[in-house]
């Protein structure tokens, strides 16, 4: 994407106009009147010469804004990235009801493709009413994953030659999934691992919850940062297994649960309850027992916009195989076929077990604290907002906002980056 233009340094000027004009509602008119002399004096004084060092960066780097905003929005981040840093997907349902097993096989062997697709240059370009996007961001769709420090956090994107397998959670323990490389009959592809995960899904006992590695995931940074030292000293066997863990192209987590309302199966993406998870994966795809599926997606290093063209091709896939009368199913596998797949076994000791113990805790009592409640709209949609010349993505923020301002009378501090 060398052709695109980089990302420009905004007019010093106009960067204050445009503060200028959000912050008038929120100040009487003496409060703007400050604001404005504060504004002017900024102009006057410092303004030039960070203006200058901007120019100066934005000449030294290809994005002036990238590393900061990754340092400071993600890294140094201490809270939860399972409660305040992922997000999540609820796909809609099959036009076909399809098994779990099924399900979850038809969505790895689309992301399998979608991978190829991206690693062999044939991918279509991303672009907005014809004009091309910046894909610089897919470079860590797959074999990513986010690791706790001591003080800040940092993302480890894998070779190719170590993460061509799949991580599948179940019952609290994970599996490595070994992919065949993808063949012309997808039918028959999607069977092979169909057949592995059908018999994960069979055979697995329940690991206690008190011995959960996912939920570890979901603690407060510091606490995951002490407790993944403490789970690699126990034994190299763990620093083996997280290794694998970590490594995967992405994880498929294969829910017990099957959410059924709106609330449920939101509450069930965004979190469940914290064990067949791994919130520092790139992403996970999250298939419940009911025929559901969803997406959960770490945010460090890509935006939602960017993991959207891999969800729009996974439903899209998906329901192509669910509405075929003709499928292969996992039957008409080759008899002695392998089931390639293989549990990751972890230690522990005390100190761990109390690490994690915390972690349910706190999990526990951040869930509680929560109130989730879902709308659904259909009364019009983003054709109907554009009409009125206005951002969909807008409109919606000003909705919730005007809604919290009616509820509780003032106007909250608010985030939404685009």
């Amino acid at each position: 994407m060398a052709s695109l233009a980089k990302l420009p340094v905004p007019d010093l000027h106009d960067t204050v106009a445009r503060f200028a004009e959000a912050a008038r509602p929120l100040f009487s008119a003496d409060e703007f009147e400050t604001c404005l002399a504060k504004l002017n004096d900024f102009v006057a004084t410092q303004g030039p010469t960070l203006q200058a060092r901007l120019h100066q960066r934005s000449a030294e780097h290809a994005n002036w804004l990238e590393d900061w905003w990754n340092e400071y929005a993600y890294f140094l981040n201490r809270s939860s990235v399972c409660f305040n840093v992922n997000y999540f997907f609820g796909f809609r349902d099959t036009p076909q009801p399809m098994a779990q097993a099924r399900l979850a096989a038809a969505l790895i062997d689309s992301a399998v493709r979608f991978r190829s697709q991206l690693e062999s240059d044939s991918l279509e370009l991303d672009n907005i009413r014809g004009k091309p996007m910046c894909m610089y961001q897919y470079q860590y769709m797959f074999a990513t994953c986010r690791h706790p420090g001591e003080q800040r956090d940092w993302t480890e994107v894998y070779p190719r030659s170590e993460s061509t397998h799949i991580a599948v959670a179940h019952k609290g323990r994970y599996f490595v999934l070994r992919v065949p490389a993808a063949s012309t009959n997808r039918h028959a592809d999607i069977a092979q691992i169909e057949r592995q995960l059908q018999i994960i899904i069979d055979t697995t006992a329940q690991l206690e919850r008190g011995k959960s590695i996912g939920v570890l995931t979901a603690a407060l940074r510091d606490d995951w940062y002490a407790a993944r030292e403490c789970l690699l000293q126990v034994s190299s066997d763990n620093a083996a297994s997280l290794r694998v863990l970590e490594s995967s192209a992405f994880l498929v987590s294969l829910e017990s649960v099957a959410p059924v309302t709106h609330k449920e199966f939101s509450l069930a993406c965004h979190c469940s309850d914290g064990t067949d998870r791994y919130f520092d994966k790139n992403f996970q795809i999250l298939v419940f027992a009911n025929g559901r599926y969803g997406f959960n997606g770490e945010h460090s290093l890509t935006d939602a916009t960017t993991d959207m063209r891999l969800c729009n091709v996974l439903v899209h896939d998906v329901e192509t195989v669910a509405a075929e009368a003709q499928v292969t199913t996992a039957g008409d596998v080759a008899e002695g076929a392998p089931a390639t797949f293989e549990e990751l076994h972890f230690d522990y000791n005390d100190e761990l077990l109390g690490h994690i113990q915390r972690a349910i805790e706190y999990f526990d009592a951040t869930v509680a604290a929560h109130e989730l409640s879902t709308l659904v709209f259909d009364s019009f949609g983003k054709e109907q907002i554009k009409k009125m010349k206005v951002s969909p993505d807008a409109f919606v923020q000003m909705a919730m906002q005007l809604a919290y301002y009616r509820q509780f009378r003032h106007v909250p501090a608010t985030y939404e980056s685009a």
